[in-house]
């Protein structure tokens, strides 16, 4: 997962802002849009389309969420054994390798760094989860949603404030999302949870969608 450690939170918008311009070229229409990412499969090796994107996330920071902080973020989402799971800026994959483990049945993983993509794949490989889990290279943005019912945040407060009418449009009533650090704009948190780490605290959002959210999101525009 993505996230910024607190040397850069001064350069947390204009970091933010170029996530957004890279992930959300067309956003007003991603909901419809056809999904552009790429499975990684076989040796998990992408081509060489994907060669001037690596790198992608040293230019925004990349911070991966603690070992001690993943945990945390499965438990508040209740994650079960009938869950799917999503995770846009899916880093390495430890967060979607622990909601397996928690007993979800299956999630899928996006990061639009290759070099990433590629490693959230051989860490998923390695743990013997290919078959549950997709991992894919490209604009999250793109990704149908409507079969997740928990998705996991740490990608900035710009990109959540995009996604959040895709969430709401395209979440089955009931799914959880929860965010690492960053909040939804506006839209208030069920619940929120601080964890102290070595290095900082980190402070959890969970929110539901509820009849409410479907239809302020069925109201706006594609």
């Amino acid at each position: 997962m993505l996230g910024f450690p607190p040397s850069m939170r001064s350069q947390v918008a204009v970091s933010c802002l170029f996530v957004s311009l890279m992930w959300c070229v067309g956003a007003a229409s991603a909901a419809a849009a056809q999904d552009t990412t790429v499975r990684l499969e076989g040796d998990g090796r992408l081509g060489p389309a994907a060669d001037e994107y690596r790198g992608t996330s040293a230019a925004y920071g990349y911070e991966g969420t603690p070992p001690s902080v993943v945990p945390e973020m499965i438990e508040l989402a209740h994650v079960g054994r009938d869950d799917v799971i999503y995770e846009p800026g899916c880093g390495d994959a430890r967060v979607l390798i622990a909601a397996m483990k928690a007993g979800a049945r299956s999630g899928v993983g996006v990061d639009i760094d290759p070099n990433l993509a590629e490693v959230a794949y051989a860490a998923v490989k390695s743990a013997g989860l290919q078959d549950k889990v997709q991992i894919r290279w490209g604009n999250a943005l793109t990704v149908d949603m409507s079969n997740a019912t928990v998705v996991f945040l740490f990608m900035g407060e710009t990109f959540n404030v995009i996604m959040r009418p895709l969430l709401w449009r395209q979440l089955p009533l009931g799914a959880r999302v929860v965010s690492n650090d960053f909040a939804m704009g506006d839209w208030k948190p069920d619940r929120t949870v601080r964890v102290d780490t070595p290095g900082r605290t980190y402070t959890l959002y969970l929110w539901t969608i509820t009849p409410d959210l479907k239809a302020r999101g069925a109201s706006r525009p594609n």
